[in-house]
């Protein structure tokens, strides 16, 4: 009875000391990131059969295990991507927010000291002095536009360079991950490894940061595999698949991510940045959708200033009575235009010219060549076209967008089936911007012809002349009239290229009031009334004001959007649309934080260490020990007794 008493104390002395060690590992790392709570599953030990009686023989450890529940654990890595993700991002548009804010208040003092430069010339236009302090005024507003430009560029740069950091990050973890699956296949063997099975927990919800990611759990080996968005696989088994960033097929400075299969590793699977949750996938988006978007935003605004002025410009003379130059460089300069497309296929390269920047959207699409046609997807609205060829594809380009394609293949190669290009109509527009003209006596002030209305005219209306050919204009004491007849009809009378006078006469239609004559598209405001008559003339001098009033009169324009927006207001609703963003994403990300402290206050209260739990257990199972010590030394007490017995 004493050997059985015995060993029912030892066990319970060996039970309690596993507890007492448990409960002490479970103390020195409550701080330990990871770690899940363990405890010692403890039961009795068999009993013995003694004269028709079972007698228990103490207790027995049959295993430490960890406080785990699966469903918070993958609650918690949801929620950690969402939050993760949300924050990182609401970071990065903070950034630009607040320097598209101070640059773009740079560019709005630059317009308007620029407006006061053309207003200074409008009340003097001989004076040079106020035409240099114009032309450098010009110049400070096109370097403030190229700075903004290569304030986004450093941010596209900078991101790619982080999705390259991020992917050799991941690649640590899933390699990482990978090992941990073999060395816990081969501890399970034995027992359970607690202690690798937080490491591994913690590589995942790390790399749940990083990526939106599924794990799916073996229950025979013990291995987890971890699913990128729910597809494709990172890690399987003890293999890791590698994230690859690579040059982007169209732009290779935009990085693009592929995924590896590490058995084949010339196979390589794209992955869709918009999918990729997390942070890396707050980086591809910002990349990707935010920061052409808003560039292709003010690329429009500074490519409507260029041809507005170069417009306004054309309609003058300078000071040397030479027809206006362009005032900022050519928005369809061969340079231009080619900078305005990238496509895959070397052997066919591409021009994007702007034909009318009232109807410029500051989209940019991706065309596809299906072999038997085009697929045109709008990346900012991600609506889709087909069109049969070229010319279909040209007519909507021009209605919708103000824009055109000019494709040129290589004789030794033509487009195939499959290949990609890119238009970007304005995303360049911005770094483009340079001023035309080397000096102030260049700036066409003065007006090339004047509109004089006859003294008996009696409809309220106006004629707005728009100057095709400098060279065909009204000449010095040859005026041009325009008269209109009782029947519905004008007349121009006008003199020809070779100098022969010659009359037009045709019906007047008010829903296209505009009447072409050699160089001048005349405009008419108005109904006019019969018998109305106008004189087109040579402006004299080259000294007044006319074209310098247009010129400044050019801040109240509305020169975008189809005639609804003016070119301040185009780079507000920019800076107002980075805001905007920026404070719902904030919003987003204080919600997704919030969400995921629930979800870790809630898997904490499962797997967390409670200090005050803890010692009351170490003081309970110091008792159980002290007590089991005692069962043994009665044991000990009453062997002797027994063995005193004579």
């Amino acid at each position: 009875m004493a050997v059985d008493m015995y060993q029912t104390g030892v066990s319970g002395l060996l039970a309690a000391q596993a507890q007492l060690a448990t409960t002490g590992h479970n103390i020195a790392n409550v701080n330990t990131e990871g770690y899940h709570r363990q405890r010692v599953e403890q039961g009795t030990a068999h009993a013995m059969r003694e004269g028709g009686m079972y007698i228990g023989t103490g207790a027995q450890v049959s295993s430490v295990t960890r406080l785990y529940q699966e469903y918070a654990f993958k609650d918690l890595l949801v929620n950690n991507t969402e939050q993760a993700g949300a924050s990182a991002l609401h970071q990065r548009l903070s950034h630009l927010d607040q320097g598209l804010t101070n640059l773009s208040k740079a560019i709005t003092g630059g317009m308007d000291e620029l407006y006061g430069a053309l207003n200074a010339i409008v009340d003097n236009p001989g004076d040079l002095g106020n035409r240099d302090i114009a032309l450098s005024r010009a110049e400070d507003l096109a370097g403030q536009y190229n700075r903004l430009h290569d304030f986004f560029s450093q941010e596209m740069a900078t991101a790619s360079s982080e999705i390259d950091t991020r992917s050799n990050s991941i690649n640590k973890m899933t390699s990482a991950l990978a090992r941990l699956n073999q060395e816990i296949q081969q501890a399970g063997q034995t027992g359970i490894p607690n202690d690798l099975l937080d490491q591994r927990d913690k590589l995942i919800h790390q790399l749940s940061s990083e990526v939106k990611i599924t794990t799916l759990k073996d229950e025979k080996t013990g291995m987890v595999s971890v699913l990128l968005g729910g597809r494709e696989p990172l890690v399987s088994g003890n293999r890791a698949y590698q994230l690859q960033s690579r040059p982007g097929q169209a732009d290779p400075r935009e990085r693009e991510l592929y995924l590896v299969n590490p058995d084949n590793p010339a196979l390589a699977t794209s992955v869709n940045g918009n999918d990729l949750g997390g942070e890396l996938g707050a980086v591809l988006k910002y990349r990707n959708q935010v920061l052409p978007r808003s560039l292709s935003e003010i690329g429009k605004v500074a490519v409507a200033i260029a041809d507005v002025f170069n417009r306004v410009q054309s309609q003058g003379v300078d000071l040397d009575g030479q027809p206006g130059q362009n005032f900022f460089n050519d928005i369809n300069s061969p340079q231009a235009r080619s900078n305005r497309f990238l496509g895959t296929n070397s052997n066919v390269g591409g021009e994007v010219s702007i034909t009318d920047v009232g109807k410029l959207s500051g989209d940019e699409f991706s065309l596809k060549y299906t072999g038997s046609g085009y697929e045109l997807t709008n990346l900012n609205t991600g609506k889709v076209e087909s069109y049969a060829g070229i010319d279909e594809l040209n007519t909507s380009l021009d209605s919708n967008h103000g824009i055109s394609l000019k494709l040129t293949e290589n004789p030794a190669g033509s487009l195939t089936a499959g290949d990609i290009m890119q238009l970007r109509p304005t995303r360049s527009g911005a770094g483009e911007l340079g001023v035309n003209l080397t000096d102030g006596r260049q700036i066409a002030a003065s007006g090339s012809v004047h509109v004089s209305p006859g003294s008996d005219n009696s409809g309220a209306v106006s004629l707005e002349i728009t100057i095709a050919d400098q060279t065909r204009i009204p000449q010095k004491g040859s005026p041009w009239t325009v008269s209109f007849d009782d029947a519905g009809n004008y007349t121009v009378d006008f003199v020809n290229a070779s100098g022969d006078p010659q009359s037009v006469t045709a019906a007047f239609d008010a829903s296209n009031p505009v009447i072409t004559v050699e160089g001048l598209s005349v405009k008419v405001n108005g109904l006019p009334k019969a018998y109305d008559r106008f004189e087109i003339e040579h402006a004299a001098g080259t000294g007044n004001n006319t074209n310098a009033v247009a010129l400044a009169n050019i801040k109240s324009g509305k020169w975008l959007d189809r005639g609804n927006t003016s070119l301040a207001q185009g780079l507000n609703q920019s800076v107002v649309s980075v805001g905007t963003q920026t404070y719902n994403q904030r919003i987003r990300a204080e919600t997704a934080a919030a969400v995921y402290s629930q979800s870790l206050d809630r898997e904490q209260s499962i797997t967390g260490v409670n200090l005050d739990e803890e010692a009351s257990n170490l003081l309970r199972f110091q008792q159980a020990y002290m007590a089991s010590a005692r069962v043994v030394t009665v044991a000990s007490e009453a062997m002797n007794t027994l063995l005193q017995i004579r």
